[in-house]
């Protein structure tokens, strides 16, 4: 077998594995993927029937490259493989025996998306005589999936057990089912059922399961109660990378593997991707780990490599910079901006370093995410304000007059619009007398009283902060966010704060009263959003961990990494979400190749507020007894200039200059055509102020 002969040692030996079940423990970067595809080959060459080998995988792209590969290596038998993500696993079950459920589904009962699920549930809500602007969908579908999937034990309110039971019995007369239903029915049928559960036992000989770290409880017990007769069960996965908890992945689960399964373990330890340095810096922050199967530490025939860079910056402001700065060094030595990547904990933390990529004309892209200023709060509040400092702008007020929900439906909306130009007013004017009555009369009033006290409070108001945290307070926008309970709500919460620190930060910037300096700073964010985007894949990525894991770029920058942000506050108090924290701060560190830099900050803006801020635990962890390049703003190998405006000054690439203005620790400073205006860190090493020794 010519496909075998690449193989290392224990990916032969997982390969190759005779009976039994195998959890192949395969850390970052050293050849999973593979090594399962070649499982699947092999068991094909030995003579297994492709019929009967079931494969599993999160995505349905990943379960077509691997059939792909597969083809490759044993030809067209391959594509007979069951190659599914769990939902396609279940659809297939339950296009054969869902009738067989006490349900009164039919075998050709229909699948419905996320949008069809919160018009279903609109219309329970209205059928059970309940007010649908009294509920989220977002909210109310967000519990429903919650409690299918057994997350939820119990619903806080009788309502929303009434509006379940209601949606699930929609359901089942209109021979509907959603995702969480492929896989709960599954679960069903295989429980409930012996002759159905003894078929598949016994018709899958071979059972193989990718990314097994990931799976929940109720895809745990599927593969359990279809494997753990014969217990032919080979998965892979790395429980170090175990970091979706908050949607269902379940930790346990891969101890319970080796003990129920009576599984070998072999571990892939031979990293592909990164130099030791790295790698040694992350195995040194995961043995922190109390809850984890021992044995596996990455290691790399790649060499030492560029030493891990720790930086301390005095603020947030020079830690901005002080990336700025390295991404252009990067540049220079010939690392393109697509392999470089900004990795945070979370979407708020994007904002500051959008903003210096905007300011230096750097390419970027935000991965798997929108920009801030396009995110949809941040588009919200900005339209308040619009409306706030004049009440003309129909365009924003259409936007938020029924955010949050007030009962205002497209009718009323169309009506006012209608009536609107008929009289030649704005339609915040035509509000008063609109020929609208009833709830929907009340509640435009009651939007236009919205209005006018924000208006009112605002004139008491000095400081451009004080003016968007009255706007978020009096219209109840953050006070929805809070009510909807989903997994979105405390980063769209984060992100507005953030917005507020932008407002803080820009005081000082612009001139004259209130109304004049927020509509100046409304200016330059339009500009922000409305700069043209490289459309080339040519961009600096900018992502949360979770969004990159699986990906791998030649430069890391692991910004922000401080006490209560990373780890988050919410997770310091429980030892389990702590250790998931870790797993995360893991991932970020695997997916370096050549450079990875570490950096935070003594002080920085929060919120609106400048707040001391002590270096992640992280930190202290993974430095443990290792020998490493450490810089920071007070070391003594950065010579420090303290600059001011007019200063001659010289830099080791861009030649000599003179500064223009100071912000706090970055120098803007004009150098001769064709390096122009630079923005500095003046802390750094390539720069010194002229008359300063060497």
């Amino acid at each position: 077998m010519e496909f075998l002969k690449d193989l290392n040692q224990q990916q032969f030996k997982a390969v190759t594995h005779d009976v039994g079940s195998v959890f192949v423990i395969a850390g970052a970067g050293t050849g999973k993927t593979r090594t399962l595809t070649m499982r699947i080959a092999y068991l094909i060459s030995q003579g297994y029937d492709p019929k009967r080998i079931l494969a599993v995988t999160f995505t349905n792209k990943a379960a077509r490259e691997m059939k792909n590969r597969v083809m490759d290596m044993v030809g067209p038998s391959a594509s007979q493989v069951w190659m599914y993500t769990f939902h396609a696993f279940g659809l297939q079950i339950l296009r054969r025996h869902i009738h067989v459920l006490p349900y009164g589904y039919l075998l050709n009962f229909h699948i419905i998306d996320e949008d069809d699920v919160k018009v279903i549930i609109k219309d329970v809500i209205k059928s059970l005589n309940l007010e649908p602007k009294d509920y989220s969908l977002k909210h109310v579908r967000n519990i429903i999936s919650l409690y299918k999937t057994r997350r939820l034990e119990a619903f806080e309110f009788s309502e929303e057990e009434t509006i379940y039971l209601g949606y699930v019995r929609y359901l089942r007369e209109h021979q509907f089912v959603d995702f969480d239903d492929l896989i709960l029915y599954t679960q069903e049928l295989l429980k409930t059922n012996e002759d159905i559960r003894t078929y598949y036992q016994q018709y899958f000989e071979h059972i193989l399961i990718d990314e097994f770290q990931d799976t929940d409880v109720i895809q745990y017990d599927i593969i359990k109660m279809l494997g753990i007769s014969h217990k032919n069960v080979f998965v892979v996965g790395d429980p170090d990378q175990s970091i979706y908890a908050f949607r269902g992945s379940h930790y346990a689960n891969n101890q319970k593997f080796l003990t129920e399964f009576s599984a070998n373990q072999i571990i892939l330890d031979q990293n592909y991707r990164s130099t030791n340095d790295i790698l040694n810096t992350a195995n040194l922050l995961i043995n922190h780990n109390q809850n984890r199967i021992l044995g596996k530490a990455l290691k790399s025939d790649l060499g030492l490599g560029q030493h891990v860079t720790f930086y301390t910056a005095q603020n947030d402001y020079q830690e901005t910079y002080f990336v700025i700065d390295e991404i252009r060094r990067l540049k220079r030595q010939g690392i393109s901006y697509q392999d470089i990547a900004i990795l945070y904990r979370n979407n708020a933390l994007s904002r500051i370093f959008e903003d210096a990529l905007i300011k230096e004309g750097m390419p970027y892209k935000i991965f798997g995410g929108i920009s801030f200023y396009e995110r949809k709060e941040i588009k919200d509040a900005i339209a308040y304000i619009r409306v706030c400092l004049d009440p003309i702008e129909n365009f924003y007020l259409k936007r938020i007059i029924n955010v949050p929900r007030r009962g205002i439906g497209l009718t009323s909306l169309e009506k006012l619009e209608k009536h609107a130009k008929s009289e030649g007013l704005s339609m915040f004017d035509a509000i008063e007398s609109v020929p609208i009555t009833g709830k929907s009369k009340q509640a435009l009033l009651e939007f236009k009283e919205t209005i006018e006290s924000i208006q009112e409070a605002s004139q008491e108001l000095n400081h451009l902060d004080e003016f968007l945290a009255t706007v978020l307070d009096i219209s109840g926008y953050v006070d929805m966010l809070k009510a909807d309970h989903d997994e979105t709500s405390e980063d769209r919460i984060s992100n507005l704060k953030e917005l507020v620190t932008v407002f803080k930060r820009s005081e000082g910037y612009y001139e004259g009263n209130m109304k004049q300096k927020v509509q100046q700073l409304l200016d330059q964010i339009a500009l922000y959003t409305s700069l043209d985007k490289s459309s080339d894949d040519e961009s600096i990525i900018l992502s949360t961990i979770h969004q990159v894991k699986g990906l791998e770029f030649k430069a890391v920058f692991m910004v922000v990494m401080e006490e209560s942000i990373f780890p988050s506050e919410f997770t310091l108090s429980d030892p389990r979400e702590l250790e998931e924290e870790r797993r995360v701060c893991y991932v970020g560190i695997t997916r370096a190749k050549r450079y990875l830099y570490i950096s935070h900050a003594q002080r920085r803006m929060i919120y609106g507020q400048f707040k001391l801020n002590y270096a992640s635990r992280f930190l202290k962890e993974m430095r443990q007894q290792k020998v490493e390049q450490f810089t920071t703003s007070n070391s003594s190998s950065i010579q420090k200039t303290y600059l001011s405006k007019g200063d001659k000054v010289t830099h080791t690439v861009f030649g000599d200059g003179v500064v223009v203005s100071m912000q706090e620790d970055v120098a803007t400073i004009a150098f001769p055509a064709p390096h122009g205006i630079r923005k500095i860190v003046e802390s750094h090493p390539a720069l010194k102020k002229k008359g300063l020794s060497n």
